[in-house]
């Protein structure tokens, strides 16, 4: 395994987290619109990417692995500094940018589905309030023991109390 493997896979998980940014902005008009066939249909979209996102990042963890394991260093849960340190300048300078665009993707991807998420709460609640002023709410039924405490009956006598 080679650092061109590595930095080739970082790039191939940039431009999936860039696919699925777009695809996070392109939901922003069938929420406002609620346009479902088309939010469906971006949902599928995601879907797919984000399969292939995990799929890639598995395939990173092994290659970075199996890198450090050739340089001699076994190491489960290595970061980029793990990799950097048998990194070229040059090497070193490029996986930095692209950990870095990486990282400011994933922050913009993150900030767009917060604001999808927060539209589609407001659009909730606006068809649940929506809902509550169409549907008649029906007098409570149920049984209030103490309802009638305060109300006195008749004269006070109860039916017992008759003549017969």
């Amino acid at each position: 395994m080679s650092i061109k493997a590595i930095t080739q896979l970082i790039e191939r998980l940039f431009e999936i987290h860039e696919q699925l940014y777009h695809l996070a902005v392109d939901k922003l008009e069938p929420i406002k619109k609620g346009d479902m066939k088309a939010l469906e249909q971006i949902v599928r979209e995601e879907s797919k990417l984000a399969h292939k996102l995990q799929t890639t990042e598995m395939l990173r963890q092994k290659v970075v692995r199996t890198y450090l394991f050739e340089q001699g260093e076994a190491k489960e849960g290595a970061t980029m500094t793990d990799v950097k340190r048998y990194a070229t300048k040059e090497e070193a300078e490029k996986l930095e940018l692209l950990q870095q665009q990486l990282l400011d993707y994933a922050q913009k991807l993150k900030q767009q589905n917060e604001l999808n998420q927060d539209l589609i709460a407001e659009s909730l609640r606006f068809v649940n309030l929506s809902l509550d002023l169409m549907v008649p709410h029906q007098e409570d039924v149920s049984y209030h023991p103490h309802e009638h405490e305060d109300r006195p009956i008749g004269n006070g006598r109860s039916i017992f109390d008759s003549k017969a």
